[in-house]
């Protein structure tokens, strides 16, 4: 025989952002959110209200609860197949003082930046995962849990201003910590940008790869491609290796992200770079449009984005500022 049923489930945010999880006393032990299941005639606030009042001890206004995920699952109890279809909210609560009732046995205030205990549901991790994402939370990489020193990779990608500007700043402070840092300027050659200048008095290496795209004379801009700018972004390939075989302990690829999507060089030849890096090899790759791939094995993401730009109210580019 098959029962079905609507749980109503929630997650109250105190107002240091952490979300309350319930251990159950019964079953797997495990985390759970505070909720229950909607009594024939209920309104589904009220069920919110009375799970959550009975379970917690606190009070809340559900009028002001969110639907953020709704789920479907199952279970079996004397021989007997239960479906629930779940619906899950958002609170937020002032008080932090919890009063468990006998259904649980702990509770937790849980951070969703970090990462989620072991021991919790898993339509409980997939409402977190949703939770996170809605809020702009990042959570914990436990690839990385407790690791120290250098060896991870770092993406400044975006629309707006100031991604080589960023990893630009990281070089120089590796290189005051007295790190041996090393530069590849993909798709970039000319002598248009200052900022050499003073890699160079610092004795930084770089190497620049790609054709000057400037006009000397109209000043515009080059966007055609060409054989040649494929065999440059290949040069640049290679002088990434190079500063990994040198020891540098922070490597920029400058704009290697902007010559994947042009087509100038391949991401599994970027996602094979980043694999056989030494491990101790801090790697920064720069430029619009990174992809989806390049972003999930990265450790840190910066998407830079443009609310405003003087370019567009005719403002020219200006040396010293904007190269």
């Amino acid at each position: 025989m098959i029962q079905a049923f609507i749980a109503q489930k929630v997650l109250l945010v105190n107002p240091l952002g952490k979300i309350l999880l319930l251990m159950e006393n019964k079953g797997a032990h495990q985390w759970e959110l505070p909720g229950g299941r909607m009594e024939e005639g209920d309104h589904p606030l009220e069920t919110l209200a009375r799970e959550i009042a009975e379970e917690t001890g606190l009070v809340t206004d559900p009028q002001a609860a969110q639907i953020i995920h709704t789920d479907l699952w199952s279970f079996q109890r004397n021989e007997e197949t239960h479906c629930v279809f779940g619906v899950f909210y958002a609170i937020k609560v002032l008080d932090v003082e919890v009063l468990l009732s006998e259904e649980h046995g702990q509770y937790l205030w849980h951070d969703p930046k970090d990462a989620d205990p072991e021991e919790i549901k898993e339509n409980v991790r997939e409402v977190l995962k949703v939770y996170r994402r809605m809020s702009g939370i990042p959570k914990a990489d436990d690839r990385i849990a407790g690791r120290q020193g250098y060896g991870l990779v770092q993406i400044f990608t975006g629309e707006g201003k100031g991604k080589t500007t960023a990893a630009l700043g990281e070089i120089i402070r590796a290189y005051g910590a007295g790190k041996k840092a090393g530069v590849v300027y993909f798709d970039k050659g000319g002598s248009h940008y200052s900022e050499r200048f003073s890699l160079d008095r610092l004795g930084i290496s770089y190497v620049v790869t790609g054709r000057d795209r400037v006009d000397a004379t109209t000043g515009r801009f080059d966007f055609s491609l060409t054989p040649k700018d494929h065999e440059e972004a290949q040069r640049g390939l290679r002088a990434a290796q190079d500063f990994f075989a040198s020891e540098c302990d922070v490597v920029l690829l400058d704009e290697i992200n902007s010559c994947i999507a042009l087509g100038l060089i391949t991401m599994e030849e970027v996602l094979s770079l980043i694999k056989n890096k030494p491990e101790g090899v801090e790697l920064i790759l720069t430029g619009r449009h990174a992809p989806t791939a390049l972003l999930d094995v990265a450790h840190l993401v910066s998407d830079v984005q443009m609310k405003k730009h003087y370019f567009y109210s005719g403002v020219k580019a200006r040396e010293g500022l904007d190269y």
